[in-house]
């Protein structure tokens, strides 16, 4: 039960608290306070999203914080102390069990705590005005939760898997049934098909292997074509390739060579040989010239050594020849470096002279190698030069590549049909196959028949033992049901409860379904079924209800408040709104209720 509700900021409170107590409790107030407003605090702080509820609308200014907080005593006394606020667009939780902080879902704490799911108790502890009549809304929820009160569900679930279960038997059985209508005559006219696809099966593969044959020998013709044009271009490069060869050791040999009657040489690979052997010829030749201008190039760097030698030692004599040692005159000693200016400017004159030629001929060795590399890179066909240059009929390559792709094409439509053909022979096997599998399945024909029947009896017994154990279990509600409805009205039928949770009223022979009960006939008729369900299949021990004599007439409002008042020990606590203030006092002034007052907005 509920011992203690804070609000802060829900709709026209501002901050509202109440303490409770057990028993009923009649929360008076004037339309327009917040009676209904009250119930849907709570409802929203205990049961957050479950409750429909929107904080955000409810917010007093449209925008400011919502705070509700409840403390509630749970059957084994623990108390359960909820915060739920709304900050904006944020919804924040805090959820304390004597004190300790709730680490699980607060879901599943109440549903261990009152045996029944938040979705079941939010729709029956907490009721606003629009759900304390609605009893198309409380139907299917009432009778979801039976059955897994009683312990239903299972047989249920059994049930309509069954019910699957038979339904596929059945489809199979007809399926057997009408496969075995085929007769013999639809098997052999099968097998004479086959042997008929067998035969255009291998016509079409000995015409595929002709096609294929005449595709590779099509391939042939044109890859020899183009191996020919392709070795011509290159006999052609190679040719001119040779003459720009020769031309180059024309040039770099002089016109006096023996190179020049190789142009008209039959066979280029003998000329390209030939060519080989004067630049080989050449390059000795070349380098024999450079060995011997290095040489003569040495002795005058030497000659040239010892008279720069002389030089320095004649400029370092004091009074005595530095060769003889005799006396040095000064005519002597000019007469002597002069000597020795003119024999270092020839040397010097004939150094240079032999260092270009050394490099004329160092650079004609580089040149003849470098022809010779390239005459030996040659790889000419022994042909005469006019074989290569000469016009002949042009090889027919478009035509042989019109050969190929005919032929491919050909090849590709009998690939195609063989294809086809087997595919054909492929489905004609299999429905073969399927024929003789169906001639032998009268066995499995008799065990999908069985199969059937075997499901569709249990599915029956399954849904007939769930609904059995219902009305047993049911059987108890429906008496206390009847016992409390016949303590208000006397002479009205008997009230009774469904095993599938619909509420009838028993009169004589006949039922009268509640959607044809009067106002105060269906207020009371779910009043006495929720107080019965709430302690009979749960352990919740509250039941707070909003305007719940609202549009009854004076006499149903006084026995709908009776049977509140008498509510039982089970349902512990019952809090009621109303604006009817005398029907309230009178019931507080016999001891059976407490009255509470709603006075203003921000107040008790």
């Amino acid at each position: 039960m509920i011992r203690r509700l804070r609000i802060e900021g829900w709709r026209a409170f501002e901050q509202l608290t109440l303490e409770l107590d057990e028993g009923v409790t009649f929360v008076v107030a004037e339309n327009g306070i917040g009676k209904t407003s009250l119930i849907e605090a709570a409802s929203w702080g205990l049961f957050g999203s479950l409750s429909g509820l929107d904080a955000r609308a409810a917010s007093r200014f449209g925008d400011s914080d919502v705070n509700v907080e409840l403390d509630l005593e749970l059957p084994d006394g623990e108390l359960l102390t909820v915060q739920r606020s709304m900050t904006g667009r944020v919804a924040t939780l805090h959820a304390r069990l004597d004190g300790t902080a709730v680490e699980t879902d607060l879901g599943t704490v109440l549903a261990a705590a009152f045996g029944a799911s938040p979705e079941f108790l939010s729709r029956t502890t907490l009721l606003s005005s629009a759900a304390v009549a609605d009893h198309s809304a409380s139907v299917s929820e009432l009778h979801q939760h039976l059955c897994h009160v009683f312990g239903v569900d299972d047989l249920q679930h059994a049930a309509e898997l069954l019910r699957r279960a038979q339904t596929t038997a059945a489809a199979e059985a007809k399926r057997h049934r009408q496969q075995a209508r085929r007769n013999t005559e639809d098997l052999d006219q099968l097998r004479e098909e086959l042997v008929n696809i067998d035969r255009a099966v291998q016509s079409a593969e000995l015409a595929r292997a002709e096609s294929r044959d005449a595709v590779e020998e099509a391939q042939r013709c044109i890859d020899q074509v183009r191996a020919m044009q392709a070795a011509r271009a290159q006999a052609q490069t190679d040719l001119r390739l040779l003459h720009e060869l020769l031309a180059e050791t024309r040039a770099l040999l002089g016109p006096h060579n023996s190179v020049d009657h190789l142009a008209d040489a039959w066979g280029m690979a003998n000329a390209t040989i030939e060519l080989r052997h004067h630049l080989e010829e050449a390059e000795a030749s070349a380098t024999r010239r450079a060995d011997h201008d290095r040489a003569e190039l040495a002795v005058i760097t030497a000659q040239l050594s010892v008279a720069r030698d002389g030089m320095s030692e004649l400029h370092d004599a004091a009074d005595e020849c530095p060769v003889c040692r005799r006396e040095l005159r000064p005519e002597d000693r000019e007469a002597a470096r002069r000597r020795y200016e003119h024999d270092i400017d020839g040397l010097l004159a004939r150094q240079r002279s032999i260092q270009a030629s050394v490099d004329a001929a160092t650079q004609r060795l580089r040149d003849t190698r470098a022809l010779a590399s390239r005459a030996a890179r040659l790889r000419l066909p022994d042909t005469p030069h006019a074989s290569v240059d000469a016009t002949e009929t042009a090889l027919d390559i478009d035509a042989a590549t019109q050969s190929l792709e005919e032929a491919r094409t050909l090849d590709e439509e009998r690939l195609n049909h063989a294809a086809d053909m087997r595919a054909e022979r492929s489905s004609i096997e299999q429905r073969i196959r399927a024929e003789e599998i169906i001639a032998g399945q009268d066995q499995e024909s008799l065990l999908a028949h069985r199969r059937e029947a075997a499901a569709d009896i249990a599915a029956q017994t399954m849904a007939a033992t769930a609904d059995a154990i219902l009305t047993e279990r049911i059987d108890p509600l429906v008496a206390e049901i009847t016992h409390r409805w016949k303590r208000v009205f006397v002479n009205r039928g008997e009230l009774r409860l469904r095993h599938d949770g619909r509420l009838v009223l028993h009169r004589g022979t006949h039922d009268i379904g509640f959607e044809q009960l009067s106002s105060g006939e269906k207020v009371i008729a779910l009043l006495a079924a929720r107080l019965l369900v709430l302690s009979s299949s749960t352990r919740a021990s509250f039941l707070w209800l909003d305007e719940p004599l609202e549009h009854l007439d004076p006499s149903n409002r006084r026995l709908a408040a009776s049977l509140m008042a008498t509510a039982g020990v089970h349902t512990r606590q019952l809090l009621v709104t109303t604006y009817e203030e005398r029907l309230a006092r009178q019931l507080a002034a016999s001891e059976t209720a407490a009255i509470r007052y709603i006075k203003a907005a921000s107040e008790e």
